[in-house]
């Protein structure tokens, strides 16, 4: 068995979706032109780090797969993923897990659920911020760091803002489509880590939702290195249902790392 298709969005549905992804776009543009700096930190950390085999071209990335949405697409997850990599911030992408973790879920939707992943998922991250590798937001912070007090602080209130953004816009796509949650990627949620900020949003915002919502909010390890079909393996035997399956991992994951 494998999963069924979403419903279509309603009119109001698409509406809300429609309006959402608007405010996340001219939002985005905003801290671009708010940060004129950050490309140059970004630079730094690029060439500290020994990658030549990209230049950085968008510092911060909404993603415009979103646009190509309409209101009779039939999106059944919600995937919030880590940062923008190198291949998500081109200007001829702007996309998100459109590199090597993209490749590997794609891969897995179509032979474990028969599903386009591009088709059935909406996407998004837990900051729109460019790095190669979310790890680097570190290097990023370090370096701004190096350079003044005052850089090191914009810097940090530019991530916390944007994961409280990002965070929002989940909950609210999420109470707004019939469809799953789905957290690709725990590592960095727990407190003092890189996504801590967007955890403790989401708990508040989550904290007195519907009880459906709440059971419709999975966790789980990254497509990245075959991380997330390694543990999907471990965890179940065969299941008919891999929905059932899914739902078993994620909801473990989410008590384990969010705590509800």
């Amino acid at each position: 068995m494998v999963a069924k298709e979403g419903p279509f969005m309603t009119q109001a549905q698409f509406a809300i979706f429609d309006a959402l992804r608007k405010d996340f776009s001219a939002y985005v543009e905003n801290l671009n032109r708010r940060s004129p700096w950050l490309k140059n930190l970004q630079d730094e950390l690029r060439e500290s780090l020994g990658y030549q085999d990209y230049e950085v071209e968008t510092p911060i990335v909404y993603n415009t797969a979103l646009d190509d949405i309409g209101p009779r697409d039939q999106p059944l997850f919600l995937i919030v993923a880590d940062n923008p990599g190198k291949n998500e911030q081109k200007t001829a992408n702007r996309r998100y897990l459109v590199g090597q973790s993209g490749k590997l879920a794609k891969g897995w939707f179509a032979a474990e659920l028969n599903l386009d992943f591009y088709k059935a998922c909406i996407i998004i991250n837990k900051t729109p911020l460019h790095t190669p590798k979310t790890a680097e937001l570190r290097g990023l912070r370090k370096i701004a760091r190096s350079r003044s007090a005052e850089l090191d602080k914009e810097l940090a209130l530019l991530l916390d803002e944007s994961q409280r953004f990002m965070a929002a816009l989940a909950f609210n796509l999420h109470s707004t489509l019939n469809c799953v949650l789905w957290v690709s990627g725990y590592g960095e949620l727990s407190p003092g880590k890189l996504f801590s900020v967007w955890a403790e949003e989401t708990k508040k915002l989550y904290a007195d939702s519907n009880p459906e919502l709440r059971e419709n909010f999975w966790v789980f390890k990254h497509f990245s290195m075959n991380q997330f079909a390694i543990e999907y393996k471990k965890s179940t035997t065969a299941p008919a249902d891999p929905m059932s399956g899914l739902a078993s991992i994620g909801k473990t994951n989410r008590f384990r790392i969010l705590g509800w």
